[in-house]
């Protein structure tokens, strides 16, 4: 998996700053002569950046240690949960009647309670794609389920277009056409929130970088400052290039480790990685005896400048960690704050609705009078009267 290779990445990294690299990167304070200026923010921006990739590690093993978790325990308890309100449903709709239910409060509290689990349904499997079903739905809602498909289909539409006129763009909602089911319309409209949403971010960037000064505006200069940034990171690959390729080295030994460097150096250089490639100069300097203190103060100004952006790359990173589409199943909305679902209460709670339900169908199943019938589903009408908050 993907994931488990980015983790062995990240520990090699981790493995190679501990054996010394980056200890000598760091400039370190003496008595006689304290850091510059230059110096104290190169160390501190370099502390940040493995700080920064050691939580987005962490964060991501987290994350897909939740996924996994409700993969494996959430998702067929849902299945079940969904087929046994199914088989509730088919049994309690004969008895929403005047027949069986003169009263009309009763019937309404029972109608009430099929639109719910219908609801639960539809939620949990994309829509209701079962004919008696639909046809229940018809019946307790009085407006039959495609015309109700049509309706909330309109409303996501009115609802995208909103989303897109927020951020000054003419909506575009031409993929939708394509659509063969409610559930593959949802998730193309979930796949053009989630493009809105974006652009709504980089946008909210946008204004951020005017109000400290960096106007959006400028695109001569961040291009001028781009280019500045791939020509300083070429230089650095190509001077360690040269002093660790190894076909220049005769010694085996050193041949093997200079393999091993030039591999990590290509994927640094590849990835715009700056840190890594100074870790990787670092280490070279330190392992040929060689003067560590030629990072010059006009290096050091160029390297802060690149390791900030790279800071900033890093934290936006792991904020948005939790918004990629992989996690979006375990992402939970309280007090208007995302987090992520805590897989065992989900599980417990998935447990007692599944045996209440179950208990509910063998009453039923017995049941021959309304009395019996508000007995075996009392305890989800007093749910619906009293719902939880």
């Amino acid at each position: 998996m993907k994931w488990r290779k980015k983790k062995d990445e990240g520990r090699q990294r981790e493995s190679l700053a501990a054996s010394g690299g980056l200890r000598g990167l760091v400039p370190t304070p003496t008595t006689l002569r304290p850091l510059t200026k230059a110096q104290e923010t190169f160390r501190g921006l370099l502390a940040k950046v493995e700080s920064l990739r050691e939580s987005i590690d962490g964060e991501e093993e987290e994350l897909d240690a939740t996924l996994s978790f409700y993969a494996a325990e959430i998702v067929p308890r849902l299945t079940r949960h969904a087929a046994l309100q199914k088989e509730l449903v088919r049994a309690l709709a004969p008895y929403a009647n005047k027949t069986f239910f003169p009263r009309k409060q009763e019937r309404l509290e029972l109608r009430e309670l099929i639109q719910e689990f219908l609801n639960e349904i539809a939620k949990t499997e994309n829509g209701l794609t079962d004919s008696d079903l639909r046809e229940i739905y018809g019946t307790v809602h009085g407006v039959d389920y495609a015309e109700r498909e049509r309706q909330t289909l309109a409303t996501v539409k009115e609802a995208l277009i909103k989303m897109f006129a927020e951020v000054g763009i003419e909506a575009d909602l031409s993929e939708l056409e394509s659509a063969t089911s409610e559930a593959d319309f949802m998730a193309k409209s979930e796949e053009l929130s989630a493009r809105v949403r974006r652009m709504k971010q980089a946008e909210m960037e946008a204004a951020h970088c005017g109000e400290t000064g960096h106007h959006s505006t400028d695109n001569e200069q961040l291009r001028a400052a781009e280019e500045f940034r791939k020509r300083s990171i070429a230089t650095i690959y190509k001077q360690l290039a040269r002093d660790l390729h190894p076909d220049l080295e005769r010694d085996r030994e050193r041949q093997k480790q200079k393999i091993e460097l030039m591999q990590e150096l290509t994927v640094a250089f590849r990835e715009n990685d700056l840190h890594t490639l100074l870790r990787l100069e670092m280490q070279w300097i330190e392992k040929e005896g060689g003067d560590v203190e030629r990072l010059t103060e006009e290096k050091l100004d160029v390297y802060n400048e690149f390791l900030t952006r790279q800071v900033e790359g890093l934290e936006q990173r792991l904020r948005d960690l939790i918004f990629r589409p992989r996690y979006r199943s375990i992402l939970i909305w309280e007090n208007r704050l995302a987090k992520t679902m805590d897989g065992p209460k989900k599980k417990r709670e998935l447990d007692d609705r599944i045996s209440s339900v179950e208990r509910s169908i063998h009453l039923l199943e017995a049941a021959t009078t309304a009395d019996g019938v508000r007995a075996a589903v009392g305890p989800f009408l007093r749910e619906a009267e009293y719902p939880q908050v």
